[in-house]
């Protein structure tokens, strides 16, 4: 199975007639600035696992959506699905919905948008647990798909994956932390020992610059100091600045940028970068996060 989202979703519509209706909706060619919304069909994936999910509602203070799970797969579905024929799918093939099976995942686990589904759609959809669909092109199925045969396997492993997408990284409030002192240690031994240039020193020495383990305990050894001391010196991020990080619009740079697949450090680093370029910027506000964020991508000549 492809790690990438994109791809993944490349390999399944070259496969299956699934392309999105609207012109311009494909994967690809979603802008980047798109806000996760109720209606969406969206890719979504964690380190091995990946799944298209259909956003019914959304938690914006904690960057949580809550989804239904969705198979594109002609001839997948069991008893529990609601079942959207192309009539009355956003995609040219129809698709397989479990409103029974909602549950929250993290922003973190998003990726872009495929498709949009009508709001009617979507009332349909969320309203069958309870109220059989009478939308037409929208229905339940009757039966379950024979033990052990292919279609029983591929909704087992679309559970299974659902199920991980649960534990990406979430929203904390770090900024409600204690704001840490600035590191005691002099700036000419920090550009000494960790070989940087000043300016990233000054930012080492203000909290503003995060390090490594490895960087952490060289400094620590150099300071004779606890490297739990040197690490507690980073300055949380403030909370709008975290929280718009864990926007998708902004997962393509953040992959890109990840080191062993280590999304979180790649988050944390863009943010600090972001951080300190906005260090002598008044006002706050996810708004001036987000210009922030895009200058710093701009200076790499990826925006």
């Amino acid at each position: 199975m492809p790690s990438d989202a994109a791809e993944r979703w490349l390999a399944i519509s070259a496969q299956f007639p699934i392309g999105p209706k609207r012109p311009g909706a494909t994967l690809r060619s979603t802008p980047p600035a798109d806000k996760v919304s109720a209606g969406q069909l969206r890719q979504a994936s964690w380190q091995d696992a990946d799944a298209v999910v259909l956003i019914e509602s959304v938690d914006e203070d904690a960057a949580r959506a809550r989804i239904f799970p969705v198979s594109l797969e002609p001839g997948v579905g069991d008893a529990r699905a609601v079942i959207i024929e192309p009539e009355a799918s956003p995609l040219h093939g129809g698709l397989a919905v479990w409103p029974g099976q909602a549950e929250w995942i993290p922003y973190a686990a998003l990726d872009q948008v495929i498709a949009v589904a009508a709001p009617a759609v979507l009332r349909a959809v969320r309203d069958a647990p309870t109220t059989p669909p009478r939308l037409s092109g929208v229905h339940t199925r009757e039966s379950d798909p024979p033990p052990g045969s292919g279609a029983t396997l591929a909704i087992d492993e679309m559970f299974d994956a659902i199920e991980f997408l649960q534990h990406a990284p979430t929203v904390t409030a770090s900024s409600a932390s204690p704001r840490p002192r600035p590191l005691e240690i002099p700036l000419q031994q920090i550009i000494d020992t960790l070989r940087v240039p000043q300016p990233r020193a000054m930012a080492i020495r203000l909290g503003k610059e995060p390090l490594s383990i490895e960087e952490a305990e060289q400094l620590a050894s150099a300071a004779n100091v606890p490297a739990e001391m040197i690490l507690a010196a980073l300055s949380p991020l403030p909370w709008d600045l975290l929280r718009e990080l864990h926007e998708p619009r902004w997962r393509a740079i953040i992959r890109e940028r990840a080191t062993d697949n280590d999304e979180t450090h790649a988050r944390t680093r863009l943010g600090y970068e972001a951080y300190q370029l906005a260090a002598r910027e008044s006002g706050t506000g996810r708004d001036l996060w987000r210009q922030r964020i895009a200058a710093v991508l701009a200076r790499e000549g990826k925006q």
